[in-house]
């Protein structure tokens, strides 16, 4: 077995308590993950306050895309309708949660981030183009908790769009 020198930290969020309770009786059931790593201990956090918070980092790329005549369109920090369509993703996934819309949301890329970058993602035989950097999000506390739990943009249900 590999060793790690300081452990590993390993994160996934829910909306759904449902399906986050099938995750972890299978992480309990079969702890051997990949690259010899196994899960030693979970631990279950509550939804943080978000009341005071706006700055959002990533701890996985955006990916933000939508459809054109001639196949999918990657949009990247720096393109202006970024905003405008990871807010229109979140409610979109807010509506089909069955939670209110909500009107005072607003999401935008720090682009003041001195370390923003845009980065080419593989997920099988399929490259993307993402962004890597931090999100200000502006809206409910609920809103910014269910962002926190789903992610931003598309694919997240494959761990694109974490923030933290």
């Amino acid at each position: 077995m590999g060793i790690i020198p300081r452990g590993a930290k390993w994160f996934i969020s829910f909306y759904e308590i449902e399906r986050a309770k099938e995750v972890i009786q299978a992480i309990r059931l079969y702890p051997d993950m990949f690259d010899d790593l196994v899960v030693e201990e979970i631990i279950i956090q509550e939804d943080p306050g978000f009341e005071h918070q706006e700055l959002f980092l990533t701890a996985s790329p955006i990916l933000i895309k939508r459809p054109k005549e001639n196949g999918a369109t990657e949009f990247l920090y720096d393109h202006p309708d970024c905003g405008k369509l990871m807010e229109e993703t979140l409610r979109t996934k807010m509506k089909i949660a069955g939670l209110p819309d909500d009107d005072t949301l607003h999401i935008e890329f720090d682009l003041s981030y001195a370390k923003k970058k845009k980065k080419l993602v593989w997920y099988g035989n399929i490259s993307s183009k993402t962004s890597v950097c931090p999100v200000i999000i502006q809206g409910k506390n609920a809103t910014k908790q269910f962002a926190w739990n789903v992610g931003l943009g598309n694919s997240t249900g494959i761990g694109f769009g974490s923030i933290y």
